[in-house]
């Protein structure tokens, strides 16, 4: 028993071509040369009728006996295949079995032991996926604890709640940063005969944009430590020191980077309001409508900008009812609509003047909700600083 046993399994272990040879010889060979003998030693009515039993008994059999040599050459082998592919997929990469070694012509063996070796390594591969993902993970944990923190650091340089309530009591302030840091930031300092209040605009996104709001805040206190109420001086001298900070004098500095500004100077009574501005216009809303004030055409420390520039001061008209407007560029340049155009200066002047009778305080919130449904589905481009008040509401 156990020597069939035997012989039936290294039957089945044989390779394709051999099961083919083995199963043809038979009726290629062996079943001609019986025909022969017997046509040979018997008469023509017996074997005509061993003959027609002959297909007839071919007939019944052709069906079964081909399902059979389809099993014994291919099927079982397909089968087993078929249950490692399946184990594959379901990720049960070490439960694939290694057939024997001595697979030489056996095209389903071979294939076996070679889906054998790619399980492991697939499998290898996965454990350096997980680790390498598990490194990605805590790399990003780090990451982000470090943006956060960098995130308190960056606020903690802008002017606080409290100050401006007190300068500014009728406003309202939107400081969304695209990333968790990023470059925009707002001013707020107090002088001899008023305050300055500005919106900073530096170059970049992210980290990058956030060393340049220190920088730049830092610098700011700096260029004003003289007690000067003109803007336009504030912002000539912010040009050059930056561009000295940053060693951006010549035309082979390694950086050019620089920050765009609006800054206006309040007097203490609110009765008058001077502007100057560095790439960045002012709003203005009062009885005659909405006004876009155009600040120069030069930016703050970028090594095309000229060192010598001269910005300009511009007195703002003022009545009871009037209100500026001080935004970093991130909210008229976000694209979006049907036809994935910038928000634009017109439709923000156009909300403006829509909403001329409405209390200040509430105009920011009302404003992201306009840039949030006309962005739709775009993604954010910019950082957005948006700052508005009344100047009767000066201090």
């Amino acid at each position: 028993m156990n020597f069939l046993t035997g012989l039936l399994n290294g039957l089945l272990h044989w390779s394709v071509e051999r099961k083919m040879l083995a199963m043809l010889f038979f009726p290629v060979v062996v079943s001609p040369l019986a025909i022969f003998i017997i046509l040979q030693s018997r008469g023509i009515g017996f074997t005509t009728n061993f003959l027609v039993a002959l297909v007839v008994l071919s007939i019944i059999l052709l069906v079964p006996f081909a399902k059979w040599m389809s099993h014994v050459i291919a099927l079982q082998n397909i089968k087993q295949l078929n249950e490692q592919c399946q184990m594959l997929k379901q990720g049960n990469y070490n439960q694939v079995q290694l057939p024997d070694a001595d697979v030489d012509g056996h095209d389903f063996l071979e294939l076996k032991r070679n889906m054998h070796w790619m399980s492991n390594a697939i499998a290898m591969r996965e454990q350096k996926l997980q680790r390498a993902m598990a490194d990605l993970a805590q790399a990003q944990r780090q990451l982000g604890e470090s943006l956060d923190c960098a995130s308190v650091i960056q606020t903690s340089f802008l002017p606080n709640m409290v100050d401006l309530y007190d300068y500014i009591p009728d406003h309202f302030l939107v400081w969304e940063q695209r990333d968790t840091v990023g470059g925009d930031a707002y001013w707020l300092k107090p002088t001899d005969q008023g305050f300055f209040v500005g919106v900073i605009d530096c170059t970049g996104h992210g980290v990058p944009g956030a060393f340049m709001t220190l920088i730049v805040t830092s610098l700011l206190d700096k260029a004003s430590a003289d007690g000067t109420s003109s803007p336009a001086t504030i912002l000539g001298r912010m040009n050059r020191l930056i561009k000295d900070a940053l060693g951006q004098n010549d035309r082979d500095s390694r950086s050019d980077d620089g920050m765009d500004c609006v800054l206006c100077h309040v007097a203490d009574d609110g009765g008058s309001i001077i502007f100057s501005g560095a790439n960045s216009p002012l709003y203005v809303v009062d009885d005659s409508g909405v006004a876009c004030l155009k600040g120069d055409r030069c930016g703050l420390g970028y090594v095309r900008s000229s060192r010598e520039f001269v910005f300009t001061d511009v007195a703002v008209p003022l009545s009871d009812s009037t209100r500026v407007y001080l935004t970093s560029d991130g909210f008229v340049d976000q694209v979006g609509g049907t036809r994935k155009f910038p928000f634009g200066r017109r439709r923000f002047m156009a909300f403006l003047e829509e909403q001329r009778g409405s209390p200040i305080a509430t105009q920011g919130v009302e404003l992201m909700h306009r840039l949030k449904e006309y962005q739709g589905d775009e993604v954010r481009r910019d950082d957005v600083t948006l700052l508005g008040f009344d100047v009767k509401g000066g201090k």
